[in-house]
Order: structure tokens, then sequence, then C-alpha cells
């Protein structure tokens, strides 16, 4: 009987050996599937987010690289220049355009003018002997490129505030009418000496000071057929008065840089009918998000 029992025992003992060592490997087995799943659902999600950063890097460099790719303008019957990545419709912008539809507020200062280091009108102000000091230097090396050509030139105005210009109009609009005044003076805040990127050029000696027949001097000549290669352009030419708005003017020079001046110069156009081509070039520029308004 005892040796029954004892059989019973071992028995007994075997099945709970077995028992828990099928538990143990099925836990095991559980665990160890568990883990493969849970490993393959992390590899999968590290991927993704690998995938996701990958992805994210790519666009970033794809959109910087658009934001750096040159934009570039090209005008009638000369070569493209590369456009200044900026906003051209910002008063402290070289290739600002102001006209009778384009005005600027009259309280604009420019916030860098000086006196050039060139002769300039000693009957003027200080004010309208002043220009942006970013011109000095085009001027300072147009002027001397002039005198090494036995030229000698002066600027009889340059920066004009509002309420200076306003005088200038008044006066002759009280003799001549405002509407007959407006085609050779700009009104307040329609005048490119505002932004004191203008200058009005004559002789030391002042010949044809402020006349046509100015354009018909050496000096003049060699303004007409030099000044772009400093970057300035006769912004009023002879048979352009219906797109400029204002009369004839032979003294008239504006700086626009070298490369559009050379392209101005080259394709005959003035800044008023190349400005479609630029608001094309900066709304380029918007899209590449190389400019943010």
């Amino acid at each position: 009987m005892l040796k029954i029992k004892n059989n019973n025992c071992k028995i007994i003992k075997r099945i709970l050996f077995i028992f828990l060592f099928v538990s143990l490997i099925s836990c095991a087995s559980y665990i160890c599937f568990y883990y493969f799943i849970n490993q393959q659902r992390l590899d999968k999600k590290q991927q993704e987010i690998t995938q996701q950063l990958q992805d994210a890097k790519n666009l970033a460099e794809s959109k910087e690289a658009k934001r750096l790719e040159p934009v570039y303008i090209s005008l009638p019957n000369t070569q493209s220049i590369k456009a200044i990545v900026s906003d051209y419709h910002q008063t402290n912008n070289i290739w600002m355009l102001v006209n009778k539809t384009n005005p600027i507020s009259t309280t604009y200062t420019p916030t860098n003018l000086k006196i050039p280091n060139i002769y300039t009108n000693p009957e003027k102000g200080d004010e309208e002997r002043s220009v942006r000091a970013d011109i000095e230097q085009p001027l300072i090396d147009m002027f001397a490129a002039a005198q090494a050509d036995g030229y000698s030139l002066m600027i009889g105005s340059g920066y004009r505030p509002a309420n200076l210009q306003s005088i200038y109009f008044n006066s002759l609009a009280s003799s001549v009418g405002e509407s007959i005044a407006n085609q050779s003076i700009a009104r307040p805040g329609q005048s490119e000496h505002q932004t004191g990127l203008t200058v009005d050029i004559s002789t030391v000696a002042r010949n044809c000071y402020l006349l046509d027949c100015f354009a018909k001097t050496n000096d003049g000549i060699w303004l007409i057929n030099n000044s772009y290669k400093f970057g300035f352009i006769l912004r009023y030419p002879e048979g352009k008065e219906l797109i400029t708005g204002l009369i004839y003017e032979p003294w008239h020079f504006r700086y626009i840089g070298i490369d559009l001046a050379t392209a101005l110069y080259e394709s005959k156009l003035t800044l008023d009918e190349a400005w479609p081509y630029l608001e094309t070039a900066r709304n380029q520029l918007i899209a590449n998000e190389a400019i943010v308004l």
C-alpha cells in the first residue's frame, strides 16, 4: 500500500514537473513571440520616423535649393541679368520705381544721406547737395572717368525732401497751372529725387544748366554714352514722355546698378517699361520664398 502511494506521488510529481516545464516553455515562447512582434513594430516605427525625417530633410533641401536658384530678367535686345534678391517695392531698394502712379510716402527720408566727395552746386543747401551714401562711390567713379576724358561735371541737385519738392512744384504751378507744371516737375511723393538715388548733372561751368541743349554739349553726350557703365540711366529720355509722364530731361540721371542700367541702355527701355519684367522676377522670388513679404 505504501509502495502504491509512493508511486502515485512520483506520478503526480512528474505530471507537475511536466506541467511546469510546459508552462515555462509556453511562457518563454510567448515572451519571445511578444518581444519579436514588438521589436518588429518598434523597427517599423523607427523606419517610419527615419523616413519622415529624411523626407523633411529632402523637402527642406529642395526648398533651399529653389530659394537659392537664381532668377533672371530678360529684356528685349539684351542679355539676361540676374534679379536682385530683394523686394523692389521697398523704398530702400535701388530698383524701386517712383512715378505718378507709384508714389512714395511724403514722410520718407533715406537714412544714409551724405554730401558726396565730388563737386556739387554751392548754391544749394546741404540736403539738396546730398545723395544716398551707397551711390557716392559710383558717382565718384563716373565723375573721375569724365574728368579723365576732359569733362568737369557737377551735381546740380540731389536729394529733395517732399517739402522742398512742394516749393518747386507750387512755384511753377502758380504761373502755368498745376496740370502743365506736372509735366515738368513731379508732385511731392512722385519725385525720384526724394529717394536719394537721383541727381541732376551739369557742368561746373553750367553750360545749358537744366536745359534741353545740355544733351548737345560734349559733357551731355558723354553722360548719355557712358553713365550706364557706372550704374546710372537717363531717366526721362526724349520720345518717352507719354511713358515716363515727364518731359525730356537730359540732365536727370538715376542710379539702378550696372547690370540693370546696361540692360536698359541696350534695350532702350525706360525703367517704367522694364518694370513689368522686374515684377515678374519679384513674383518668382516670392514663389521661391527667396523673399518674404
